[in-house]
């Protein structure tokens, strides 16, 4: 269990993670890991299979504690489909069937993969009350220690509370031969934190919301230590890709600490989401999550400053302004960096602001600009800025694949 003492209302924060362990090679500390349970379920793709899940079970198997295992098709997205499979197979059958028996369920759900296999396993882990750990395949997203997962439920996306990994393995070279789309997408998450937590304050203030100021202080530092970072990842320098990994994590142990999403996803979330939501919608498959949240992250800047320059309320200044150089330092991260952006027809991207405001029920500036009566006027009006500062087709001409 990790846990900390605090200044803040709760004055204690504690998750039931037991191990985080980051660090090269680290897939062959599975076993010793995990040597306390006897059937573990282990879930994966056939990516992630192929680079980690394979080894990870030959390493359960030697040690005499694996169960079964479950290969999905790629990409598995995390949809009611698959974790239907997951929960279906969960079990594992007798040899001779007995209508009148229970189930032989596992004592542990292990995901091999990132964001999405995450997000199913944590589902089912917290269905049917059995503890799950994850091998993490990428830097991708901020979500391995989270308490939420983003679901697609049909043509929606819906946040749902979840259990908390027991155990995360990070093995840096698994996790610096990552695509270099999910490396970016890792950056993408973490960018938004900023906004999440300035979004937060805003909440705070006007709106009396729960609020830690430590905690508030840990994302910022964890999104520093990625920024810094980010520039090395290229070259997949090891260094670089802890840095990131550790500081994903960092994040995800924040959100579980809150108990809500709220220290970690903001207004940038919530338009990045709702494109995502779009393009189910439309049966296509979804960009991945953290490219979404970048392009929601510019947004969000260029809506903070165009309040900043315009409001009259000197306190909301005096926040936005606090903020200010570390919109800066994202400004010159993405003119090197050139994470990609995805969504660039007009009325898509209007829409995704304006329909971004209900992705959930949190208080952001979109609640703000709405009570105001502006949000459409700024909707329209951060188009061509974001734009010209973030859009880059170089990244369209490297990898072609990429939609």
């Amino acid at each position: 269990m990790i846990e900390m003492d605090c200044t803040c209302v709760q004055k204690h924060h504690q998750i039931p993670t037991e191990v985080i362990e980051v660090s090269d090679h680290a897939i062959e500390k599975t076993g010793e890991i995990l040597k306390n349970y006897r059937r573990i379920f282990l879930v994966a793709d056939e990516n992630t299979y192929r680079v980690a899940g394979q080894r990870v079970e030959e390493i359960l198997k030697e040690k005499g504690i694996l169960s079964h295992t479950l290969v999905l098709p790629a990409p598995a997205l995390p949809n009611a489909e698959n974790i239907g499979k997951v929960l279906m197979e969960a079990g594992r059958d007798r040899e001779v069937y007995d209508i009148n028996a229970w189930s032989l369920n596992p004592d542990y759900i292990l995901a091999v993969g990132s964001g999405s296999l995450n997000d199913t396993c944590r589902m089912v882990s917290y269905r049917l009350g059995i503890p799950y750990g994850v091998v993490g395949t990428a830097p991708s997203m901020d979500g391995y220690a989270s308490v939420v997962a983003p679901l697609l439920n049909g043509r929606k996306k819906i946040v749902y509370n979840c259990s908390i990994a027991r155990h995360i393995i990070i093995d840096l070279s698994i996790n610096a031969a990552a695509p270099y789309p999910l490396l970016l997408s890792g950056v993408g998450d973490m960018i938004g934190k900023y906004i999440a937590i300035l979004d937060w304050e805003i909440s705070r203030d006007r709106n009396g919301e729960y609020y830690c100021e430590q905690i508030a202080d840990m994302v910022l530092k964890a999104t520093g230590q990625c920024i810094d970072s980010a520039s090395a990842l290229e070259s997949r320098a090891l260094p670089a890709i802890r840095a990131a990994s550790e500081g994903l994590i960092l994040s995800g142990e924040c959100i579980a600490f809150c108990g809500s999403s709220r220290p970690a996803s903001g207004t940038e979330h919530m338009i990045g989401q709702t494109w995502e939501v779009m393009d189910v919608e439309e049966g296509k498959v979804p960009n991945l999550h953290g490219i979404e949240v970048g392009e929601g992250t510019f947004t969000a800047i260029e809506l903070f400053r165009k309040l900043c320059h315009e409001t009259e309320d000197a306190h909301l200044r005096g926040l936005i302004e606090k903020y200010l150089p570390a919109f800066d330092r994202i400004d010159k991260l993405q003119s090197t960096l050139k994470i990609p952006f995805t969504v660039t027809d007009r009325q898509r991207y209007v829409d995704g602001i304006l329909r971004g405001r209900t992705f959930r029920e949190r208080y952001t500036i979109l609640q703000y600009l709405y009570e105001q009566g502006k949000l459409e006027q700024y909707a329209q009006a951060v188009y061509e800025p974001v734009m010209e500062k973030y859009f880059h087709r170089a990244f369209k001409e490297q990898f072609p694949e990429w939609k």
